[in-house]
């Protein structure tokens, strides 16, 4: 019977097949995250060019239609694009914050950390257009109204600098 030590060690094939089997797992759970990271921005990237593009529209027609009645008496829906405007700035400083880890994670190299700051910042520039397309809203809502405002019958006409900073001091 042959007694030299047989030249397959069964313990490091075992050792190296975990050690394989490990990193493959884990290769894919990373890449299964960062596909579901990237599908989930560009949900939200989607989301907000769509709404933007609503705001916009909305915005344009106020400006440019004719001043009937007004749109928001109470300031209801200016009091609602003011939350809304609050979430967007809260959710972009999430997003802000997360494509940051997203560079700083080492687990993420090359195209993998690449593709992920990229849909990072790709939904990032269009929350900030929704904020800033909702904003024009709440203003030209605000205009709109304030073109129909009729001044009471006691308002007194401001025509010298000296009588509008009178007027600024009782405010």
């Amino acid at each position: 019977m042959d007694r030299r030590p047989h030249p397959v060690n069964q313990e490091e094939v075992r050792t190296f097949c975990e050690s394989v089997a490990d990193s493959t797992t884990k290769s894919i759970t990373l890449l299964k995250a960062i596909d579901q990271t990237v599908e989930w921005l560009k949900l939200n990237e989607d989301r907000a060019k769509a709404d933007s593009a609503f705001a916009s529209t909305k915005t344009e027609f106020i400006k440019k239609c004719e001043r009937i009645r007004p749109i928001d008496p109470n300031r209801i829906l200016c009091s609602k694009l003011e939350e809304a405007e609050q979430a967007l700035e809260r959710f972009h400083s999430l997003l802000v914050s997360k494509r940051e880890a997203g560079r700083n994670a080492p687990e993420l190299q090359g195209d993998d950390k690449e593709t992920i700051v990229d849909a990072y910042t790709e939904t990032i520039s269009s929350v900030a257009d929704l904020h800033h397309s909702m904003m024009d809203l709440r203003w030209a809502i605000g205009e709109y109204d304030a073109d129909l405002e009729i001044p009471p019958n006691d308002a007194k006409t401001i025509s010298s600098a000296k009588e509008l900073d009178e007027f600024l001091k009782t405010l």
